[in-house]
């Protein structure tokens, strides 16, 4: 029997993460291209949408009219039981096209704990785990990303893998894997030109000592940036619009792997900045954008870049996040640019706390800056702080322990003679040793030490009544060993899959015992590879390129162990790593928008501020049934700011529009008649806000009637409700006749009701107000009304189980839907 995958979502925990077809999703005729491409990242839909380069390199390869790009992530455990019971592949979410069908597969490789995922992936999709397994039957799978500038630990699993920024190397992999399906070319053959192209490793053909140097986009301003990227219905881990504004990192901190394969800095040019922002937020309905990069202080028109942002979006409720700042940053005006709409929060890494220490890893805090920085945020409202330190860095002492925990008593002290008590988190993780980077060589403590360690920072911590978070050091450990190792660790991670390791980042998923085992099975030492090393030692990615010189590296890394600093990257002062002649030559100047032209657009919005509700009547039919309530209502929120209609926000630290809905619908029940209010400013009709509404809103989702009603109504719940639920496809007409009746004649129909983690017994008979059978020409079922008692309510699928008994595996295939 075939499966479509959709007919189950309502046995899983958010069916969103599945469905696809997404505001900004692409899906093409796949009879009319060539080449089947498909995205992979080895963790959930959340995580992934939340990833830049996935948007960027969507936006890259479907620009190409012979070229589809689709997507797939990591489903989640109940997704992946579900799948394997019934047999189903693991699918793209645009077309529903199992994943051994593509031509190609890509995966992004940003966390070694995703390793295992893309096994998972693989076994799902009924492929073959090793490259040398796999022939011209089965797709090319490659990987990019951050983990793969250590390629070695999961080498003998891809066929190719990208090496530094994947923006125009992609394309060229295309173009010679066109080339080869033209001539029918064999797998060795395609190999080999592939081999061929600057920042492409394939393990397969590679010849020992030959160097694979990293792929590098020079120029930012004409580089591929989406500026209409995909919208996900539900809530992400990084909800809002990125825009990246520079690339790598001019700081030069010693434990940084970002900052050194990354190098050199680029800027995108401020006017562009703007044109994508514009351009993107219209499109999207996005209400916050982040302006990305490692350290976006360092960008060198910040201040006027920001300023002019925000004079441009302030009035649209627009606020704007910048995620990696340093605190003398944040001395001058961008503080009060942020917050011109809503505090988006002050994250600080200082990484480590004493003056000593800082100097080793040279990230070099002037502790007099920090605590005016941090007097300055608590002044202008902030109350939240959270500060980042890492514990087990090369030359650390207990001083530096003590100092973690007498720094975060300082700043809350701060905070409580602004008289605001403030919530400080300190959050703590584990150095691990990063390739290409100077502490390369250093060691990683002892799982022991680890632990010591973070019981101190706990104990003393707690007792300041300061929040602490850290990462479980058995996480930390294998990060250092897959982050260190060679290719034999590609016998663990087949081993831990085996066993049922993934989503190995998640600490509920974690199972150390299981990693424990496989390490034993393939017979290898976990401490080995996280062991201090010699410069003359020969390390696994020696063989990559990243423009960095090794004599470079070890320099700085005794500069450290010295405790000396080094000057940022600067054409004044530079230390020739390698990667550049010296020269800063990407900076982007200034930008040429004038401020007026928005203060005008801000007067004339406050000429108009009539006050107006809106009632609407929508349905919600189809795949948008999944949509749980909370999503539906962002949904709508982004659809009218989209549609620009002149929204009325509540006050305060965080405004949110003036959006208000009847019900909450249950997810996977469709709807004909749902009601919603929205408040409006200005001169605007009824049906002129349905119009736009409806040329904004996806397919599923319409409104089919809007009038205007006096402010003051409130839009209150419905006495009772009508559901239509078809039952031909299930039983008998005579079947679900006598089971209506005996269950009727029952004094009570007692189920067990769950709402979010309470479980209790409900009597679902006393809400029954009608149930008939009724039959079209085209097919028969229940019509069902159940009433409000009280305030409460049951769900029409309660009902159901109640009075037929349905088996849940026969939930998803048995619709509902409300009549009104």
């Amino acid at each position: 029997m075939e499966y479509h995958l959709k007919e189950y979502f309502s046995l899983v925990t958010k069916p969103v993460r599945y469905l696809g077809r997404e505001l900004g999703s692409i899906k093409k005729d796949l009879s009319k291209v060539r080449l089947k491409f498909c995205l992979a990242f080895p963790d959930v839909y959340e995580v992934g949408m939340s990833h830049l380069g996935i948007q960027i390199l969507y936006h890259i390869l479907n620009k190409r009219e012979e070229i589809s790009c689709e997507r797939v992530f990591a489903p989640w455990i109940d997704m992946e039981n579900l799948i394997r019971r019934k047999g189903i592949p693991l699918s793209s979410l645009e077309s529903s096209l199992p994943l051994n069908q593509f031509d190609i597969i890509g995966f992004s490789l940003q966390y070694e704990l995703c390793f295992t995922n893309v096994l998972n992936m693989l076994s799902l999709s009924h492929i073959p785990l090793l490259s040398k397994d796999r022939d011209e039957t089965y797709p090319l799978i490659i990987a990019g990303g951050p983990s793969t500038f250590n390629p070695e630990p999961i080498s003998d699993f891809f066929d190719a893998i990208v090496i530094g920024d994947g923006e125009e190397v992609v394309l060229e992999i295309c173009d010679v894997i066109l080339s080869h399906k033209e001539n029918e070319s064999s797998k060795d053959d395609l190999l080999n030109s592939l081999a061929k192209l600057e920042g492409v490793y394939v393990p397969a053909k590679h010849i020992p000592g030959e160097k694979i140097k990293k792929r590098l986009v020079m120029d930012l301003d004409h580089a591929p940036f989406p500026t209409f990227p995909i919208v996900p219905y539900m809530r992400v881990v990084h909800d809002r619009l990125s825009i990246e504004i520079a690339r790598g990192c001019k700081r030069g901190c010693r434990f940084c792997e970002a900052g050194f394969i990354h190098r050199p800095y680029r800027e995108r040019s401020p006017d562009l900045i703007e044109e994508i922002v514009s351009s993107s937020l219209k499109k999207t309905g996005y209400e916050e954008f982040s302006l990305l990069s490692l350290s976006a202080g360092d960008y060198t028109s910040i201040e006027s870049l920001l300023s002019r942002l925000m004079d441009q979006w302030e009035s649209k409720k627009v606020a704007v996040s910048l995620p990696s700042l340093r605190i003398e940053n944040i001395m001058g005006n961008i503080a009060d640019e942020i917050k011109r709409v809503r505090k988006t929060g002050f994250t600080l890494a200082p990484e480590a706390a004493t003056e000593r220490l800082q100097r080793v890893i040279n990230k070099y805090l002037d502790e007099g800056i920090l605590f005016q920085g941090v007097k300055d945020i608590f002044s202008k409202g902030w109350k939240n702080i959270k500060l980042y330190f890492m514990i087990g860095l090369p030359t650390e002492r207990d001083e530096d322990l003590e100092g973690i925990v007498n720094l975060a008593k300082k700043i809350l002290s701060l905070g409580d003679k602004e008289k605001i008590h403030p919530n400080i988190t300190v959050s703590v993780s584990t150095f691990v040793p990063k390739p290409h980077t100077p502490f390369q060589w250093a060691s990683q403590i002892s799982l022991e030490e680890m632990k010591e360690k973070l019981q101190f920072l706990k104990s003393n911590l707690n007792k300041a009544h300061i929040n602490f978070k850290w990462q479980d050091p058995h996480m930390s450990l294998l990060e250092g060993i897959f982050s260190l190792g060679d290719r034999r660790l590609s016998s663990v991670l087949i081993e831990a899959k085996n066993l049922g390791c993934r989503f190995d980042g998640w600490s509920d998923q974690f199972k150390y015992s299981l990693w424990k085992e496989a390490f034993e099975r393939a017979g290898i030492d976990m401490n080995y590879y996280t062991r201090e090393k010699r410069f003359e030692d020969k390390l696994p990615w020696s063989f990559i390129d990243t423009g960095l010189t090794e004599k470079y590296l070890w320099k700085e890394y005794e500069n450290g162990l010295n405790v000396k600093k080094s000057p940022s990257c600067s054409g004044r002062d530079c230390i020739r790593c390698g990667v550049c002649d010296g020269e800063n030559i990407f900076i982007k100047e200034g930008g040429s928008l004038k401020n007026e032209i928005y203060i005008k657009r801000k007067v004339v919005q406050r000429r108009n501020r009539i006050k107006r509700r809106i009632r609407l009547k929508f349905k919600k039919v189809g795949e948008m049934r999944f949509l749980s309530h909370l999503e539906l209502a962002h949904l709508f929120y982004r659809a009218s700011k989209r549609a620009d209609l002149p929204l009325r926000f509540s006050e305060g630290f965080h405004p949110m529009p003036r959006i208000i809905f009847s019900t909450a619908l249950p997810v996977g029940v469709e709807s004909l008649a749902e009601f919603m209010d929205i408040e409006l400013e200005g001169r605007i009709t009824p049906d002129e806000v349905m119009k736009r509404l409806n040329q904004t809103l996806p397919i599923g989702i319409e409104i089919i009637e809007a009038r205007e009603i006096p402010t003051f109504f409130n839009l209150l719940p419905p006495e009772r409700t009508s559901y239509w639920i078809p039952l031909d496809n299930l039983f008998s007409k005579d079947e679900a006749e006598n089971k209506i009746k005996e269950a009727l004649k029952r004094d009570s129909l007692p189920i067990a009701q769950k709402r979010k983690e309470e479980k209790r017994i409900i009597d679902v008979k006393p809400f029954i107000e009608a149930i008939e059978l009724k039959e079209d020409s085209s097919q028969w079922g229940i019509e069902l009304t159940i009433r409000n008692i009280e305030g409460k309510t049951v769900k029409a699928s309660e009902v159901l189980q109640a009075i037929i008994g349905l088996e849940k595996d026969s939930e998803p295939v048995f619709r509902i839907v409300k009549l009104g």
